[in-house]
């Protein structure tokens, strides 16, 4: 029963995604009901005063931030490519992949942007489980400079703020220790070449070796050869950096409340535990909420969180449809290398 469920959903993903207009407008509609529906919660009437007090020389830092954190993560998928004598990407295939993975194809992708990477690394040389677990890598990367940042801040919260925090806000991220040590250990040069084996029948075994070998391309990233490859951990740091940059501008254009740097990260990283990248639809509608609350609860008022979170978002996700646009041509030529790369794989196997 499960199995043909998982069969027609699968169906039904990709069917959408033959219609990438269709699920474009879809996620228009989620994120405009989600934004409507917290207006309705918050009162129309508040929002409308908090609009009246628009300070737009704060949106070209929205603009500013969001090119940085687009510089940062060519730096990072370029890196996490050639890991281990993985492919060099160029500076065109990089900026390609990270401009549709940011754009249209993260908002029409069930997998969303990583689906851009897998088929830019594909067309590149590697293998299909090479180019999984570099995918896997780049995502565990952004995670390697987010959750440690988003772990200090709520120490920093706990123990310096005057009003009490919700548990759930600060105590998952203490996960964040943990997790690190079992990454670790599984990724240690005795265990990880047993681990990361995919010669395996079953499903879950091979998505758990996959998912040790992007963890161990992260370990040869972050510890066993940081110089060579610190151009990888600088540009997560860019990404988020310039990121979290454009939403704490896009607060700035509604004047009245500011935020400290540890609530804004602390509330930034709640709301984002998946990034626009990896959520299907770019997160349409999901970020919107999710931020928005994540916002409240580390002390901004409910109202300049939703507008501010709004006004991020056309910034975050809308603004690059543009760009994106210009190299569908290009990724229409990616989708057939990967298709071909794909059915050379499975005539090999």
């Amino acid at each position: 029963m499960l199995a043909r469920w998982y069969r027609r959903a699968g169906s039904a993903l990709a069917a959408a995604e033959s219609r990438p207009l269709v699920v474009l407008l879809a996620a228009a509609a989620l994120a405009v009901a989600a934004a409507f529906g917290l207006g309705d919660l918050a009162g129309y009437h508040r929002v409308r005063n908090q609009l009246g007090s628009i300070h737009p020389q704060w949106l070209p830092i929205c603009f500013l931030g969001e090119l940085v954190a687009y510089l940062g993560y060519v730096l990072a998928i370029r890196d996490t490519a050639r890991v281990g004598g993985g492919p060099r990407l160029g500076a065109l295939a990089s900026t390609r992949s990270v401009v549709a993975g940011f754009g249209v194809f993260a908002a029409t992708r069930s997998s969303g942007g990583f689906a851009v990477d897998y088929w830019v690394l594909r067309e590149a040389g590697a293998d299909r489980d090479g180019a999984i677990a570099r995918v896997l890598a780049l995502g565990a990367l952004e995670y390697a400079v987010l959750a440690p940042a988003a772990l200090c801040s709520a120490i920093f919260l706990v123990l310096t703020s005057s009003e009490h925090l919700p548990e759930g806000l600060t105590l998952p991220w203490l996960l964040v220790i943990p997790g690190a040590l079992v990454a670790a250990w599984l990724t240690s040069p005795r265990r990880v070449e047993r681990f990361s084996d995919t010669n395996h029948a079953g499903r879950i075994r091979r998505t758990f070796a996959h998912a040790v070998s992007g963890l161990s391309i992260l370990r040869s990233l972050l510890v066993s050869s940081p110089l060579e490859h610190g151009l990888g951990f600088l540009g997560a740091a860019l990404y988020w950096t310039g990121d979290i940059a454009c939403l704490w501008a896009a607060l700035q254009v509604y004047h009245g409340h500011r935020l400290s740097i540890p609530a804004l990260i602390l509330g930034y990283a709640t709301g984002y535990v998946l990034t626009r990248r990896s959520l299907p639809a770019g997160g349409a509608g999901i970020v919107e909420i999710a931020l928005t609350f994540a916002l409240h609860w580390v002390g901004l008022p409910f109202v300049p969180a939703l507008v501010g979170v709004v006004t991020y978002r056309l910034f975050n996700f809308w603004l690059p449809m543009v760009p994106a646009v210009a190299v569908l041509p290009t990724i229409a030529d990616l989708r057939a290398e990967y298709a071909r790369a794909e059915e050379d794989s499975d005539a090999i196997a």
